[in-house]
């Protein structure tokens, strides 16, 4: 069993566990086992007492974690990989904390790294895992406190507070801050930019589309489902098929991979599109992906003032999405791309690498020979997908050299980058322009919240191609292998569910409670100036400055002070009464009641002496808990609390006793 005394350092190690949690979960798993090794270590040292590490093992075990770290990230200048360094050395400082110096140092650098995560995510359920930290470290600071109090006496005695009371009691510490921390949010004067922004620093690897295309680059984004974007329509949504978000266009094919091209993301569009009737008109609200696009329909008509709109009509921001971005977007989807195409670009939509998918290139050939028709020579192509045994699959096999030819002779199973990429592939060798267009197709309607949500499963990829006097059209060769890709969304196309708990009512589920981030995005996240600001035009107050917002703050706190403050004087501690203390004024008034008033001046020897004049006949139970009392508050081996209590219990001066 753990010594008492000793229990304070596990809650240290709990409250560092905690704020440590959402960190682990993103680190290697090398540096994730250098992490949790140190807090496995001291926990097994306060259970089975063992003694410290020697100097050099603790040298080393640093060394060893710094050399790890800088292998997993490649250096230290990433804001996760700083966070980690953070975790890391908390850590490690468990294996020397042995002073409550130090312990206190470490909660307290817990709660530091418990803000920290707020760098990466602002979810709704991160303030439950602050509030959590919080109350916590509140609860490991007081058995700090209550230890440090008793350090010149021994062992603090035990006390009757319970880990509920101990948590109940930070509770509400807590809940009392709340009110405050509302006022401060809402009242605060905001910048530009919301309060929950991150600063622009050396950028971490996320989840989403990349700038290249290779197979299995989108399939591996069919797993995750964390939403990419939600969209807000002014008017009729647009149906499934139509619902092509435009994100980055690749060119350049070196066999394997798509890329971009020099024009395409440099060269701004030389015409943009008119806004007219028939044209959608929405709000995004894009998630942090740390990429420089933006996602519209086709074809963007107007975009937000810090973006480009390249000529091949990506939209470019030229700082990356590092915080909840939020944008008005205006498409016209009957708009002409390039009737005629530059004599610039012609070359870099038809270059292929020489001696690449020799198969694919004569059965092209022959194809072409026979169908001279671009329109009529497409829809063959896709007719050749339809009626061949081509699968729409996650479980693509690797693809070689000729990756077309493997593909389209061999595997004839993939996922939407291989039917993109063999098609435009087989464009180019039939003279026909063409390019790849990676975004997301598709997304779930939510009816409660009446906005569109695009997860990161709905990730797709489509060609477009150059056809005289039409201009560059949009041809999806996944749709004529799996129909139901567009018409159902990518989830849909699918016969078998992803993993073990990818159920139709689970996924449904979780797209109905989206709404609940919805609006904490929309209330929380995006509450910046401008929103301040509309928050008080119902009271004519928009146009308050930063000093009439801190006035109201102001008056706000004494408001809530004069009305909490009775509350708090009333708040007890979780039960941190000393039980001896508590049984010592019990015999006091009992002594009260038998006619004995001790004066306070009075120690338990002089009550004794004078107890025992008044009530002779109960001379030595007075004396024997007098004594009871003293060793139990001054000899360095108290006796056990229980024999105070039993005395003071049956202790009855009002009887004859001897």
């Amino acid at each position: 069993m753990i010594d008492p005394a000793r229990k304070t350092i596990l809650w240290v190690i709990a409250t560092l566990a905690l704020a440590m949690l959402p960190q682990l979960a993103s680190m290697p798993p090398a540096l994730l086992l250098v992490a949790l090794l140190p807090l496995a270590w001291r926990v097994g040292a306060e259970i089975y007492h063992w003694k410290p590490l020697p100097a050099l093992v603790r040298h080393g075990a640093t060394a060893g974690g710094l050399a790890i770290l800088y292998i997993s990230y490649g250096d230290l200048a990433g804001r996760r990989a700083a966070v980690s360094l953070l975790s890391i050395m908390l850590a490690l400082k468990m294996v020397e904390c042995y002073r409550t110096r130090d312990a206190r140092l470490v909660v307290s650098f817990s709660l530091f790294l418990c803000a920290t995560q707020f760098l990466f995510t602002q979810g709704i359920f991160m303030p439950v895992y602050g509030g959590l930290t919080v109350i916590l470290a509140l609860v490991t600071l007081a058995q700090l406190q209550r230890s440090e109090a008793w350090s010149h006496a021994g062992p603090a005695p035990a006390v009757r507070a319970s880990i509920l009371s101990e948590l109940g009691f930070s509770t509400r510490l807590v809940a009392l801050a709340i009110p405050i921390g509302i006022a401060f949010f809402i009242l605060f004067p905001r910048l530009s930019s919301p309060l929950w922004g991150i600063p622009d620093t050396t950028l971490d690897s996320k989840s989403g589309l990349s700038d290249s295309m290779s197979p299995g680059s989108i399939q591996n984004l069919f797993m995750d489902d964390s939403p990419a974007f939600r969209v807000q329509f002014s008017g009729n949504v647009p149906e499934s098929s139509q619902l092509y978000w435009r994100g980055p266009v690749f060119w350049r094919f070196d066999g394997r991979t798509w890329k971009s091209s020099f024009y395409g993301r440099n060269i701004e569009a030389p015409e943009v599109p008119e806004v007219t009737a028939d044209s959608w008109k929405y709000t995004v609200q894009l998630e942090p992906n740390e990429r420089n696009w933006l996602f519209a329909l086709d074809y963007p008509a107007s975009k937000p003032d810090d973006t480009r709109l390249t000529m091949d009509f990506q939209m470019i921001r030229d700082q990356p999405v590092i915080q909840l971005t939020e944008y008005e977007v205006v498409s016209n989807p009957d708009f002409s791309d390039s009737p005629e195409l530059a004599g610039s670009l012609l070359p870099q939509a038809l270059e292929l690498p020489e001696g690449s998918n020799p198969r694919t290139e004569q059965m092209v050939f022959e194809w072409r020979r026979q169908t001279p028709d671009d329109e009529m020579f497409i829809r063959r192509v896709l007719q050749h997908f339809n009626q061949e045994p081509f699968h729409y699959s996650l479980n693509a096999p690797y693809l070689g050299q000729h990756s077309v030819d493997d593909f389209m002779f061999d595997t004839r199973t993939g996922f939407c980058e291989h039917y993109a990429s063999s098609f435009a592939v087989m464009m180019r060798m039939a003279g026909i322009p063409s390019r790849i267009v990676t975004g997301y197709q598709g997304g779930w309607f939510s009816t409660l919240g009446d906005y569109l949500l695009v997860r990161q499963s709905d990730a797709h990829a489509w060609t477009e191609v150059w056809l005289n006097g039409k201009g560059w059209t949009r041809v999806d060769p996944t749709a004529a292998v799996s129909p139901e890709r567009v018409e159902q969304g990518s989830l849909g196309a699918l016969n078998a569910p992803r993993h073990v708990l990818d159920y139709g009512w689970l996924r449904g589920m979780r797209n109905s409670v989206d709404i609940v981030q919805q609006r904490w995005n929309d209330w929380v996240i995006e509450y910046g100036a401008g929103r301040q600001s509309r928050l008080f035009e119902p009271l004519g107050l928009d146009h308050l400055g930063p000093a009439g917002l801190v006035a109201i703050l102001f008056v706000v706190m004494l408001v809530f002070g004069a009305m909490v403050f009775p509350i708090v004087m009333r708040i007890k501690g979780p039960s941190s009464s000393d039980p001896v203390q508590k049984y010592w004024r019990k015999f006091l008034r009992r002594l009260l009641q038998a006619g004995y008033e001790a004066r306070p001046s009075d120690g338990p020897i002089e009550v004794a002496r004078s107890a025992s004049k008044l009530l002779p006949a109960s001379t030595q139970p007075i004396h024997r808990i007098a004594h009871l009392y003293s060793r139990s508050r001054y000899a360095a081996t108290p006796p056990p609390f229980i024999e105070l209590k039993q005395a003071v219990l049956a202790f009855r001066p009002n009887k004859k006793s001897a």
